[in-house]
């Protein structure tokens, strides 16, 4: 079973959504998710990665095309 990937799961016109457990969210569009993770990122790797700007938790984010 191959992962699920950013490549492979989004389109041009979808946006990967991200949620601290503080509340705040932020989105990114395809070209900047890829861009800034890589295609071949999966969601579990971009949970890992990311640091809320408002509370700079590390890895609490829900993360969601």
């Amino acid at each position: 079973m191959s992962a699920e990937t950013l490549d492979k799961s989004m389109r041009y016109h979808d946006r990967l959504h991200v949620r601290c457990r503080c509340g705040h969210e932020g989105s990114f569009s395809q070209a900047e998710a890829v861009a800034v993770f890589g295609p071949d990122a999966t969601p579990y790797a971009i949970k890992r990665r990311l640091r809320c700007s408002a509370c700079a938790e590390v890895g609490h984010v829900e993360v969601w095309i």
